[in-house]
């Protein structure tokens, strides 16, 4: 790993999927498993990927990319679009270690685009990929 790809970021909808990351930055990242405790993944109205907001009884499993440098968060800050913002939270990693890493988050003012339904990686179908894919990256 390159010193400056020294970035981590928990995520827990579309980039989870290696095609979907490697479209917006431009390569593969190690990614592990991990824990989002304070945090409830909504789907959000009429798309197929997700968004979270705060929720103390709530936890969301994701994945952490690791080596990311500041081009990559920078097309990844393009690609989450003006609903989201970056954070800082902590997360339970695949050790069981806490760890300090970014992730976004719903911004307050667009909470109500969320519905109250959990969204599940198994929303997110192979068909429903390619036509994301199609859709963010080659309109």
């Amino acid at each position: 790993m390159k010193e400056d790809d020294k970035y981590t970021l928990f995520v827990y909808g579309t980039l989870m999927w290696q095609e979907v990351l490697s479209s917006v930055i431009g390569r593969i990242c190690p990614m592990e498993k991990a824990l989002l405790k304070g945090f409830k993944r909504c789907r959000i109205k009429g798309q197929i990927y997700p968004g979270i907001k705060k929720d103390p009884d709530s936890t969301v499993r994701g994945q952490l990319i690791r080596g990311l440098n500041e081009k990559d968060l920078q097309r990844l800050d393009r690609f989450e679009g003006q609903e989201y913002k970056r954070i800082k939270v902590t997360v339970i990693n695949s050790h069981g270690e806490k760890e300090e890493v970014f992730t976004y988050v719903i911004k307050e003012e667009y909470l109500s685009i969320l519905e109250d339904f959990e969204w599940r990686e198994s929303d997110f179908t192979e068909d429903k990929r390619a036509r994301f894919l199609r859709r963010e990256f080659l309109d």
